[in-house]
C-alpha cells in the first residue's frame, strides 16, 4: 500500500491522466516491492496552479519501512512518467512522503498489517 495523489494543473486530458495513473502503478511495483497490489492506490487531481509554481505535487501516504532508495526510485519513476507524458521537468515535481503506522490504515473496516517487502 501506498496511497499516491498527484496534483496536476487544470486541463490535463483524461487520456493523459489515465496513462499517468497506469504508468505510476507500474513504477510502484518496480520500486516499492508491494506484497499485495490490491491496496496500491493512485489518483490524479486537478489543482489551480502552474507547472513549477507549486505543481505538480505528489503526496505519498504509506506504512513505515521503505528504505530511502525505494522512495528515491519511486520519485524518479513518477518524475519520468510526468516527463514522458506531459513534458514536465523533474525539477518541477514536488513529492512528500507521509508514513503512518499500519494500524492507521484501514480498508474494508480492518487495519492493514505492517509492511514487509515482497522481495525480501
Amino acid at each position: 500500500m501506498p496511497l499516491i495523489r498527484i496534483d496536476l494543473p487544470e486541463g490535463v486530458s483524461n487520456d493523459d491522466k489515465e496513462k499517468i495513473q497506469k504508468k505510476v502503478r507500474e513504477v510502484v511495483l518496480k520500486t516499492l516491492a508491494p506484497k499485495q497490489v490490491r491496496y496500491d492506490y493512485v489518483s490524479i487531481r486537478e489543482s489551480f496552479g502552474i507547472i513549477g509554481d507549486g505543481l505538480p505535487v505528489v503526496d505519498v501516504d504509506l506504512r513505515p519501512g521503505r528504505e530511502p532508495e525505494r522512495k528515491k526510485g519511486l520519485v524518479d519513476g513518477i518524475s519520468s512518467v510526468l516527463k514522458d507524458i506531459l513534458d514536465i521537468d523533474p525539477e518541477d515535481v514536488y513529492c512528500i512522503f507521509r508514513e503512518t503506522p499500519a494500524h492507521n490504515h484501514y480498508t474494508g473496516g480492518e487495519p492493514l498489517p505492517d509492511w514487509v517487502p515482497a522481495d525480501k
